[in-house]
């Protein structure tokens, strides 16, 4: 059942791509935080390793984890939802063939789409300073490597570039046609720094969906997703990802409730900011897990 679930989720998001209107896809570091996204009745979730990263190792996305971690979280997060999984291949973990593990794991795991990038490992959040690439051709076998490793046609690989951060936009967009070229579905320039630079880039790419990367109080622009359709779908944007939403909240209301709990003995004064335990038991599906123990109970 989980098999075919998995290969439903990619024809699914094949279909979302060719829909009309942009495709919000929120971030989602564990199974709880993708079942949030799923009941707020989003169409699609991500993985990124900034907030896996915070959440598993309590480290910043710099590097540290590693494949097979990200493929356990994908697979959490793959059981606990049934959403198309967008899922953050970071740069493929090594070479070309390790690009390839990376494409097996994950889809067997249930990715729906994987992106890889073309940053030098070890790497960083796309909006952290100090970046450095690989060089064109070499990001261009590995996402010729990710299409041919694909077990099921529908699986979606989407290329990313950090080079305008560090070569401008003129060699990002060349890249970006060298990826398109090599077989990625999707285009994912990362980190422009002004409106006008979203709006060249979008141009420079007229019927290709394009991604979209809202990081608060990142170097990008945050725009909203009407602002991001107004450049007009022609021009390319076709999926926004807000991928750090879920870990910043977590940690300011969780801060916010501890601080009040340390200063007052009590979390009385924060029970309003907080689901309570019907409440959450409820959204969790405890519901669903008493009718199957009356159902397999013994007389």
């Amino acid at each position: 059942k989980q098999g075919v679930q998995i290969l439903g989720q990619a024809k699914r998001m094949r279909q979302l791509l060719n829909e009309d209107g942009i495709i919000v896809v929120p971030g989602a570091y564990d199974a709880l935080t993708a079942k949030i996204v799923g009941n707020a009745g989003f169409e699609a979730v991500l993985t990124g390793g900034y907030s896996i990263a915070a959440s598993r190792l309590g480290e910043p996305d710099i590097g540290y984890l590693t494949m097979t971690e990200m493929t356990d979280t994908v697979r959490t997060i793959a059981s606990a939802v049934d959403l198309p999984l967008i899922a953050d291949g970071d740069t493929g973990y090594g070479n070309a063939l390790s690009v390839m593990r990376t494409v097996r794991e994950y889809e067997r795991a249930g990715a729906a789409a994987i992106l890889f990038e073309d940053q030098v490992w070890p790497k960083r959040c796309g909006h952290m300073a100090g970046k450095s690439v690989v060089p064109a051709q070499e990001h261009v076998k590995k996402i010729e490597a990710a299409v041919s490793a694909k077990e099921n046609p529908d699986l979606v690989i989407i290329a990313r570039t950090d080079a305008l951060a560090v070569n401008g936009p003129d060699d990002a967009i060349k890249r970006g046609m060298s990826y398109l070229e090599a077989g990625a579905d999707v285009l994912f320039i990362e980190a422009p720094r002004s409106v006008e630079e979203m709006k060249r880039v979008a141009q420079a790419f007229p019927g290709v969906p394009l991604v979209a990367n809202m990081v608060e109080n990142g170097v990008t622009p945050l725009l909203s997703s009407a602002e991001l359709e107004d450049m007009g779908y022609k021009m390319g944007y076709k999926i926004v990802f807000w991928p750090c939403t879920a870990v910043y909240t977590m940690v300011k209301a969780y801060s916010e409730a501890l601080a009040i709990l340390a200063q007052n003995g009590t979390t009385t004064a924060f029970k309003k900011r907080m689901a309570d335990f019907s409440t959450f038991n409820k959204f969790i599906g405890l519901d669903k897990y008493r009718l199957l123990e009356k159902k397999f109970k013994l007389p």
